[in-house]
């Protein structure tokens, strides 16, 4: 397994952070998905066989946050 960490701006509220932990969760070979709105933080656990980190950052984009 491996951890990504990512600071994500948009997030406002736990129901974003909901957003981001469901759409990044229906992704193949994640483990866990931890979200803050609060600290702009996005942490993943994935396997790095099955998913790779541009896969993870994109999802996080297309639901209307920005990835930095």
């Amino acid at each position: 397994m491996a951890l990504l960490q990512l600071t994500v701006h948009g997030m406002k509220c736990s129901g974003c952070e909901n957003t981001v932990k469901q759409a990044v969760g229906a992704l193949g070979g994640i483990s866990s998905v931890r979200a803050s709105h609060k600290e702009n933080r996005v942490e993943v656990e994935y396997d790095p066989d099955k998913i790779d980190p541009d896969s993870i950052r994109r999802t996080i984009t297309e639901q209307g946050f920005t990835v930095s």
